[in-house]
C-alpha cells in the first residue's frame, strides 16, 4: 500500500488506525512521521519537561527538512501498544500543545482523536502535524536558537552549516550578493569581462565602462563610498579567487585501487588543480579530459567484424558533473570540488548537500529511479553561466533539469550502470561506474 502523507494520517486517523499502531517502530517511524509515549501514571514536572523536548525536537526538525510536513503522534508506544494521553491534566495537556512558547516559524497544530481499549477504558491519543516552515527556521525562542532537522527517523540539532544552506535555499540568506573584498580593477580577469560584455544585455550596456557593468550585474556593490566584490562577483569575474576564497577551486586526482579499497588507499598517481576563475576552471578541466589519457579507451568487437573504440565514460556525462559541481557547491566552506578516478569508477565530490525543490533526497540514490529537480544554490552564478559560452561557442550550462537526464541516457547507451549519488551533511558526491573487469574481460576474449 503507498504510504500515506503526514496530513492525511492527521486528518483521518480512524482510516490509517493500522498504520498508527502497527507493531514496530521501524515501520512507521522515519522522515515524515514518528511516535512517542506520553509518560504512564503521574507524571511529574521533569518527565512533562523530557516530554516537551521532545515535541519540540521533532516539530522543528519536520518542520525544517519536509515539504510536505510530519506528524508526530503521543500516546503510542514502540511496539504499537496504545497507552495514551488520558493519565495527563487539562494543564499537562496544555502545556504540551502550547508550540508557541517552544518555537518561532511553525504553525503546527494538535487534536485528540479519541479511542477506548477493549475495558472500554479512555485511550486516546494526540496527533500533532507540523507543516513546513517556507519563511523561516523553525528554531526556539532563545538568545542563541536551537533548531533541528530530520534524518530518517532521527531529529538532528541543526548545525551553523545546514542553517545557513537552509537560509539560502528559502532565500533568507544571499551569499552570493553579499560584500566579498575590495573591488580593483587589476584584480579583474579581462577577457571574462570582454566575453561577459557581449552577452550581458549589449544593447543597454553596450556604452558602460567595467564598473558600471559589473554594478548592473550584481558583480560589484558599493560600500563606504568605495567598490566591492560580491561573492560571486570574485569568483566568476577576479583572476585569482582564491586568494580570498581559498577552496574555490577543482581538484582533479587518480588512484590505482578500486573505489571500494578507498580507505586504504596510498597517495594518489595524479594531483592537479585547477584554479582561476569559474569559467577558466571548467574551460582547462574540459580540455585535459578531452586531449589527455587521464580516462581509458576500450575496444570491442563490431557486429560485421573489425572494433570499435569506446571512452571509459561519455565526455558528456563526465562534463555535466563537472559543471554542476562548480555551479551548485558551497562556496562557503572549506573543501574544494574533488573529482578522484579508481580503477573502477570516477566520483566527483561537491561540498553542499544537493537541494531539491518539493521533495526530501534519501541519502543514497540512483538516477535510474529517482529523478531531480534542483533548487539552485547560486542563482547569480547560474545565471552568468547561462548567458557565457566557451571557445566552441557552447552554453556553459543549458537546461538544468534536462543535465541529468542526459547523464542517464549516456550511461546507459554506453551499457554503463546508472549515475549514483551519496548525500552527505554537507556533501554531494556522484559515483558513476565504469564496467572495467567486464569490459576488459571482453577484449581479451575477442
Amino acid at each position: 500500500m503507498t504510504r500515506p502523507s503526514p496530513r492525511e494520517v492527521f486528518d483521518n486517523p480512524s482510516v490509517y488506525w493500522d498504520f498508527l499502531t502497527q507493531d514496530s517502530d521501524d515501520g512507521f517511524e522515519g522522515q515524515h512521521f514518528d511516535r512517542k509515549e506520553a509518560g504512564r501514571g503521574n507524571v511529574g514536572r521533569g518527565a512533562l519537561n523530557d516530554i516537551r523536548n521532545r515535541i519540540k525536537e521533532t516539530i522543528s526538525a519536520f518542520a525544517n527538512s519536509n515539504v510536505e510536513g510530519g506528524l508526530l503522534v503521543l500516546g503510542i508506544a514502540s511496539d504499537g501498544t496504545v497507552t495514551g494521553v488520558n493519565h495527563l491534566s487539562e494543564e499537562q495537556r496544555n502545556s504540551l500543545t502550547d508550540f508557541a512558547s517552544l518555537l518561532y516559524h511553525q504553525a503546527a497544530e494538535a487534536k485528540i482523536h479519541e479511542n477506548r481499549d477493549p475495558s472500554g477504558n479512555g485511550r486516546d491519543i494526540c496527533l500533532i502535524f507540523a507543516p513546513y516552515a517556507e519563511n523561516g527556521v523553525c528554531e526556539t525562542p532563545e538568545r542563541i536558537p536551537r533548531a533541528w532537522i530530520r534524518r530518517g527517523h532521527q531529529s538532528v540539532p541543526m548545525t551553523q552549516e545546514i542553517r545557513d544552506r537552509i537560509r539560502i535555499g528559502k532565500n533568507l540568506l544571499d551569499f552570493e550578493t553579499a560584500f566579498c573584498c575590495p573591488f580593483y580593477d587589476d584584480d579583474l580577469d579581462e577577457d571574462i569581462v570582454a566575453e561577459f560584455r557581449k552577452v550581458f544585455h549589449p544593447d543597454s550596456t553596450g556604452g558602460f565602462d567595467d564598473e558600471r557593468l559589473l554594478y548592473e550585474a550584481g558583480a560589484i556593490v558599493r560600500k563606504d563610498g568605495k567598490y566591492g566584490f560580491t561573492n560571486a562577483g570574485l569568483l566568476f569575474f577576479g583572476s585569482n579567487p582564491q586568494r580570498v576564497l581559498a577552496a574555490s577551486y577543482i581538484r582533479v586526482l587518480r588512484f590505482g585501487v578500486a573505489f571500494g579499497s578507498a580507505g586504504k588507499r596510498r597517495l594518489p598517481t595524479f594531483d592537479r588543480k585547477f584554479t582561476g576563475p569559474l569559467t577558466k576552471q571548467i574551460r582547462e578541466a574540459r580540455t585535459f579530459f578531452a586531449e589527455s589519457a587521464f580516462f581509458k579507451k576500450y575496444q570491442r568487437r563490431k557486429c560485421g567484424g573489425g572494433f570499435i573504440e569506446e571512452p571509459e565514460f561519455p565526455r558528456t556525462v563526465i562534463d555535466e558533473a563537472l559543471v554542476n559541481a562548480v555551479a551548485h557547491r558551497d562556496y562557503r566552506t572549506g573543501l574544494p570540488i574533488e573529482c578522484e578516478l579508481y580503477s573502477d569508477a570516477f566520483i566527483v565530490k561537491n561540498p553542499g548537500r544537493m537541494l531539491q525543490r518539493d521533495r526530501y533526497l534519501p541519502e543514497e540514490f540512483s538516477l535510474s529511479d529517482t529523478a531531480l529537480d534542483s533548487m539552485p544554490r547560486n542563482t547569480k552564478l547560474l545565471e552568468w553561466l547561462k548567458l557565457m559560452r566557451d571557445p566552441d561557442g557552447i552554453a556553459y550550462i543549458q537546461a538544468i533539469s534536462e543535465g541529468t537526464k542526459q547523464m542517464l541516457e549516456e550511461m546507459t547507451a554506453l551499457g554503463l550502470p546508472s549515475p549514483l549519488y551519496r548525500l552527505a551533511e554537507n556533501e554531494t558526491l556522484i559515483r558513476l561506474e565504469n564496467n572495467a573487469e567486464q569490459r576488459e574481460a571482453t577484449v581479451i576474449a575477442g
